[in-house]
C-alpha cells in the first residue's frame, strides 16, 4: 500500500457520512448526556456535530497539525472531539481520566497541547489547580453542553459549538480546504504507552499509519468476519487506548456501523442487553472474571453445577469435531456443527446447546464474535467459551502497530496462539526471539525522543516489538512474554511471568500475582486474594474477621474491595485454598518454575496506588519498590 492510496481519517469520516447519512451512528444513554439528541445520532446528524466542534476550535485559532489533548471516559463526545480535532488537522493526545495530575502534567508539556477536552469538573479543577505548570495549556473544553466557562482558561462544549456555528456561516469553505488539505503523512494522534518499567513515550500515528492498519484489519475480516452497517459495536473499554479506537470507533466509522456506548463498564451485561451488539472488544482479564463469575453462580446449586458440568463435556467434546488438520478450530457462524457429530453426540448437544444459548443470551441476540487483545489469553479459557458457541479472536498489537498486526481467522482459530499477520504486516523473528514488524500500521516516532526512536528500529527499519515470541509451522505467532518482563535468575535460568500468571487466570481464590526472581535463586511470588470471593465465604461458615478492615473501591464503574485487615488474609481457610492453587499452578510447571514462596498481600494492586496502569497491566518497577523489604524476605 502507498500513501497515495489510502484515505486520510478526515475522507474515510466523510465518505462514510455520504455514504449512510441516515444509517445511526452513536447510541447511547441520554440520561447521562443531558438528553442530547434523545440519546442518538445519525451519521448526517454526527457530521453537523462534528463540523461544529472543528470550526469552533478554528474560529478559537486552531492551527494545522497542533496538538490538543482529549482527557475522557469512553462516550460519544469522545469520538465527537476525536473527528473534529482530524477535521482541522490536528494531532489529539490521548489521556487518560484516571491518571494523576503529575502523569497529565507530563503528557500536555511533552505534547506542547494548547488545548484540552475533558469530560468531569473534577479534572478540570484538577488540571485548573496545576495550571501554572502547564505552560502550553490555554483553554480546557469541558465536555458538558450546558457548562458555562469562565472566558479565562475554560469554555464549555455548547460554548463551543455554538461560535463554531457561527463561525462557519462564513468560513465553511475554510473548512473544507483544512480537512481536504491533509495528508496521509500529517499526524493524526499521540497516545503515551503505559509506563509499566519506566516514564510513558508519545507515540505519534499518522494518517496513513491509522488507515493503513485498519485497510488491513478490513481485508482480514472480509473472510467470514466482515462488519458491515448492519453492525453494532459496545464501546465500554477506553477510548484512550488504541485497541477500543481502532477496533470499535475506526473500524465503525470505516464501516458505517453503529457506536454504542456503556453506561460504564460495570453495567457491561445490561448495556449489552439494551443495544444487542454484534461485536465487542474485550480483554483476558474480563473474560476470566465472566468466566469466574459465571462458575460461582453454577456451583451455588449442587444440582445447577452437575447439570452445567454435564453439558460443558458434552460441548467439549463437540469442539473437537470443529478441529482442523492444524489443531485450529473452525468457528465460522457458516460451519455445521450438527452434521458432523455423531448420531449420540448430536442429540446430547441439541440438548446441551439449550443451556449455553441461555449463556450466550447474556450477550445479546445478534452477537457475532468479540475480539480479545491486550494481553495473551488462556487456551482452557478460550476452549470454554468456543464450547457454548460463543467466537472470541484473539489478536496481538500495539501503540507503535496502531493496533492488531496479527489476528485468528474465525475459521481457524488456535487457542494459544495469537493468530497470523494480517495484511500488509511483514514480520520476522530475531536471534534472540524478538518479533520484529514492517510494512502498514507502524508508528512516525516517539513525540520529542529521537534517541528511543532510533533504538527501537533495527538499521534495515523494522520496528523492534520488545515482545519474544515462537511461530508454528502454519504461520501462527505464538506470544512468550515481554522481553523486558523475562525473569532472568541467578542460576541463569529465564522464565516468562506470563506462563506462571496465566496459571492463575481461571482462579477464584486468586485475584492477582506477581512473580519475583530476577536474580535470585528461585521464583517466588506476592499473591493477591480474591477478597470478594473470601468475604462471601467467610460470611457463609460464620467465619468472623475485622469487617472494619476491609477497604473499597470503584474499578470501572463497580464497587470492590480493594483491601482488608492482617487477620482475613491470615486466616486458616484462605491460606489453605491459595496453597492448594499453588500447588496446582507448581505441578505444571519447571522445577525451575515453581513458585518456592510467597506472601499474600493486604491490598490489590491499583490504579490508586500506582501500581497497575490504566491498561490494568502491573507496573514492574513501582511494585518491587513498594515491596522490598516484603520481597528480601522471601530470601
Amino acid at each position: 500500500m502507498e500513501n497515495r492510496q489510502i484515505d486520510t481519517v478526515c475522507k474515510k469520516f466523510y465518505s462514510t457520512c455520504e455514504k449512510f447519512p441516515s444509517c445511526v451512528a452513536q447510541r447511547f444513554n441520554p440520561e447521562l448526556y443531558g438528553g442530547d439528541n434523545n440519546g442518538m445520532f445519525t451519521y448526517d446528524e454526527m457530521k453537523k456535530r462534528v463540523e461544529s466542534i472543528s470550526c469552533g476550535l478554528m474560529s478559537l485559532g486552531f492551527e494545522k497539525q497542533e496538538k490538543i489533548a482529549i482527557m475522557s471516559e469512553s462516550g460519544p463526545y469522545w469520538t465527537h472531539a476525536d473527528m473534529a480535532i482530524s477535521n482541522c488537522a490536528g494531532v489529539s493526545v490521548t489521556i487518560y481520566p484516571t491518571l494523576s495530575f503529575n502523569e497529565v502534567s507530563y503528557i500536555i508539556n511533552d505534547s506542547g497541547s494548547r488545548y484540552a477536552f475533558v469530560d468531569s469538573e473534577d479534572n478540570v479543577n484538577t488540571i485548573i489547580s496545576g495550571i501554572d505548570k502547564l505552560p502550553s495549556l490555554q483553554k480546557i473544553i469541558v465536555m458538558d453542553l450546558k457548562y458555562k466557562g469562565d472566558n479565562k482558561h475554560t469554555i464549555g462544549l455548547g460554548e463551543l459549538i455554538e461560535a463554531g456555528s457561527k463561525w462557519k456561516e462564513d468560513n465553511y469553505s475554510t473548512y473544507e480546504q483544512r480537512w481536504k488539505g491533509v495528508v496521509p503523512d500529517d499526524g493524526f494522534t499521540v497516545l503515551y504507552t503505559s509506563g509499566t518499567t519506566g516514564q510513558g513515550k508519545g507515540v505519534l500515528i499518522t494518517h496513513w499509519t491509522g488507515m493503513s492498519r485498519l485497510e488491513g484489519c478490513i481485508e482480514f475480516l472480509s473472510h467470514g468476519m466482515e462488519i458491515t452497517e448492519e453492525d453494532v459495536t459496545l464501546c465500554f473499554l477506553p477510548l484512550s487506548h488504541i485497541f477500543e479506537r481502532g477496533s470499535c470507533q475506526l473500524l465503525a466509522i470505516a464501516r458505517g456501523s453503529c457506536i454504542a456506548y456503556a453506561d460504564k463498564p460495570g453495567t457491561l451485561l445490561e448495556d449489552m442487553q439494551k443495544y444487542n451488539p454484534t461485536w465487542i472488544n474485550c480483554v483476558p482479564r474480563l473474560y476470566e472474571k465472566i468466566y469466574i463469575t459465571f462458575t460461582e453462580k453454577m456451583s451455588e446449586s449442587p444440582m445447577k453445577k452437575k447439570l452445567f458440568d454435564m453439558a460443558l463435556a458434552v460441548g467439549k467434546k463437540a469442539l473437537e469435531y470443529r478441529k482442523n488438520s492444524d489443531g485450529s478450530y473452525n468457528m465460522s457462524p457458516d460451519f455445521d456443527l450438527e452434521s458432523k457429530l455423531p448420531l449420540a453426540l448430536r442429540i446430547q448437544y441439541k440438548l446441551a446447546d439449550k443451556l449455553f444459548a441461555k449463556v450466550r443470551a447474556l450477550f445479546g441476540n445478534r452477537f457475532r464474535i468479540a475480539f480479545s487483545a491486550s494481553a495473551g489469553i488462556a487456551p482452557d479459557l478460550l476452549k470454554f467459551y468456543y464450547a457454548i458457541g460463543l467466537v472470541v479472536s484473539e489478536g496481538y498489537g500495539s501503540t507503535e502497530s496502531c493496533n492488531a498486526c496479527i489476528l485468528s481467522p474465525i475459521d481457524a482459530c488456535k487457542p494459544g496462539y495469537m493468530g497470523k499477520a494480517t495484511p500488509g504486516t511483514l514480520s520476522r523473528i530475531a536471534e534472540d526471539g524478538e518479533l520484529e514488524i514492517s510494512g502498514v500500521g507502524i508508528f512516525k516516532e516517539y513525540l520529542n525522543k529521537p534517541e528511543d526512536t532510533k533504538e527501537s528500529f533495527t538499521d534495515d527499519g523494522w520496528f523492534k516489538t520488545g515482545d519474544v515470541v515462537e511461530m508454528d509451522s502454519n504461520g501462527y505467532f505464538r506470544i512468550v512474554d515481554r522481553k523486558k518482563a523475562i525473569i532472568c535468575t541467578a542460576v541463569g535460568k529465564n522464565i516468562a511471568p506470563a506462563k506462571l500468571e496465566n496459571l492463575f487466570a481461571l482462579s477464584s481464590v486468586v485475584d492477582q500475582m506477581f512473580p519475583i526472581g530476577d536474580e535470585r535463586n528461585y521464583i517466588s511470588a506476592l499473591i493477591v486474594p480474591n477478597y470478594t470471593y473470601f468475604i462471601n465465604l467467610f460470611d457463609k461458615e460464620n467465619i468472623p474477621y475485622n469487617k472494619e478492615k476491609l477497604v473499597y473501591s470503584d474499578i470501572g464503574g463497580v464497587r470492590m474491595c480493594v483491601g482488608a485487615g492482617e487477620d482475613f488474609i491470615k486466616h486458616p481457610k484462605l491460606k489453605e485454598l491459595i496453597e492448594k492453587d499453588v500447588e496446582v499452578a507448581n505441578e505444571q510447571l519447571e522445577g525451575f518454575e515453581r513458585i518456592r514462596k510467597y506472601t499474600i498481600l493486604a491490598n490489590r494492586f491499583t490504579e490508586d496506588n500506582d501500581q497497575l496502569t490504566p491498561t490494568q497491566k502491573t507496573k514492574k518497577r513501582v511494585i518491587l519498590k513498594d515491596y522490598a523489604e516484603t520481597i528480601d524476605q522471601m530470601y
